[in-house]
């Protein structure tokens, strides 16, 4: 009995769909911005 062969899923990006990295800046950046603009300024 042959196993199936599997394609890396690095490969397998659909047209249209959003890639991991731009979910990650989507996510991280109004985080970020939201951070250093509630941030408690110290002088």
């Amino acid at each position: 009995m042959a196993l199936p062969h599997y394609r890396p899923a690095t490969h397998t990006k659909q047209k249209g769909g959003t890639s991991v990295v731009t979910a990650t800046l989507m996510i991280t950046a109004p985080a970020v911005l939201a951070t250093a603009i509630l941030r408690p300024r110290s002088k």
